[in-house]
């Protein structure tokens, strides 16, 4: 018999075991389970039109293209109208979304199968079979991935942040004796109807062999952007500013205004901006040497205070170069409505090169001019660094 397993007659094996192999029994239940767990390893699978079939795992229908995950290729993208059949194991969501205003209403269907009939499709339901047109079926998702969808619509305030790091250090000794450290961090949280920055700069440079600090500033701000329609969004803006060289205890700026997107690419981005602030800056009071007395003699300068409501005028600039590399500059000038012939200018420009996916080399740029400073200080600070930032993110 070619299905029997015939075993040696041994004197310590039952009777009834050795009939058992002898009928062919063991074969057939290892054959019975062999089916068993072929037919549960189950897959999604595709139909084409050209009668080719791929099996795997579908992940997702955009943009008139379908995923499906196989073991042997990975991802495999096929444009959906060259499909004529989707079979699914586990139920997929099918959904459909109407923009009203701001607001998106979304209808979902779990579905398990999709056929296309002629110019429209069949989806099955958990009710049934149901008649759809083409232009209803253009999004599917798998359970998971709606989610993760549905709450990028409406996230917590706590999440989607990407916040970037950067630490700059230069240390001389010997004929020089000085210390350089330069600290900043970026924090941003764009949503499809708002965007949250938060930003925090320093650079601070000692001199040792003159005992002297010869850089001490510090500034600190945070903006919030609403789009009022896809072109238009308002915004308010507070930004915080010391400076120990220009003896400048502490300037507010706090203001808003509206803006204008216009360019608006995922890959270039250009916003002007107009508004009003209110300015307020205290400067301490200080003491110099009058060198044109001998000897030298100490002059005060009273300490100084400003405040001011003033125009906001402005533009901010973005662009991706590269696969690895960004540029970001943003330029603003601040008119006094007292007195048009004060004013501030704040520039703003840097440039990110991706090394790993947490780590990038940054360059930046700051000018900040007054046309007002206190006597004896200078009414321009430029700042350079340069050095390492680290990325995080907060999905």
């Amino acid at each position: 018999m070619p299905n029997s397993l015939i075993l040696p007659a041994h004197p310590l094996l039952p009777s009834c075991i050795r009939r058992l192999f002898s009928t062919g029994f063991l074969t057939a239940t290892v054959s019975i389970a062999t089916i068993t767990l072929a037919t549960g390893a189950k897959a999604d699978s595709i139909t084409l039109k050209n009668g080719d079939h791929l099996t795997g795992a579908v992940t997702q229908l955009a943009g008139g293209k379908l995923t499906i995950h196989t073991d042997y290729a990975g991802d495999v993208t096929i444009a959906f109208d060259q499909v004529t059949s989707v079979k699914v194991d586990k139920p997929v969501v099918l959904s459909q979304e109407t923009k009203k205003g701001k607001r998106v209403d979304i209808r979902k269907q779990e579905i398990t199968a999709i056929d296309r009939t002629g110019d429209a499709y069949t989806v099955t339901t958990k009710e049934g079979p149901q008649a759809l047109p083409a232009a209803a079926l253009t999004t599917v998702r798998t359970p998971a991935a709606q989610t993760a969808y549905e709450n990028s619509l409406h996230p917590g305030w706590l999440h989607d942040w990407t916040a970037i790091a950067n630490v700059s250090f230069a240390l001389a000794k010997g004929n020089s004796d000085t210390t350089t450290l330069g600290t900043g961090i970026t924090a941003v949280r764009p949503t499809p109807t708002d965007k949250t920055s938060l930003y925090f700069n320093n650079i601070y440079t000692r001199d040792g062999i003159a005992n002297a600090t010869t850089a001490n500033h510090n500034n600190a701000g945070a903006r919030y952007d609403h789009n009022v329609n896809p072109k238009l969004f308002a915004f308010g803006t507070a930004d915080f500013a010391t400076d120990a060289l220009q003896h400048l205890d502490l300037r507010t700026v706090a203001g808003g205004g509206f803006g204008w997107h216009a360019i608006a690419k995922p890959r270039q981005q250009l916003d002007i901006l107009g508004g009003l602030v209110w300015t307020h800056e205290s400067y301490g009071a200080f003491t110099t040497l009058d060198s044109t007395t001998t000897p030298p003699t100490p002059v005060l300068t009273p300490a100084i205070t400003h405040s001011f409501a003033a125009l906001d005028f402005g533009e901010q600039y973005s662009r991706k170069l590269g696969a690895s590399s960004a540029f970001t500059e943003q330029a603003y000038i601040f008119p006094d409505l007292n007195d048009t012939s004060q004013y501030r200018t704040t520039f703003n420009s840097g440039i990110s090169t991706k090394i790993k996916s947490f780590l990038s080399w940054q360059t930046s740029i700051s000018d900040v001019y007054v046309t007002n400073p206190p006597a004896g200080t200078k009414d321009n600070d430029f700042i350079l660094t340069t050095g390492l930032g680290f990325t995080f993110t907060r999905k």
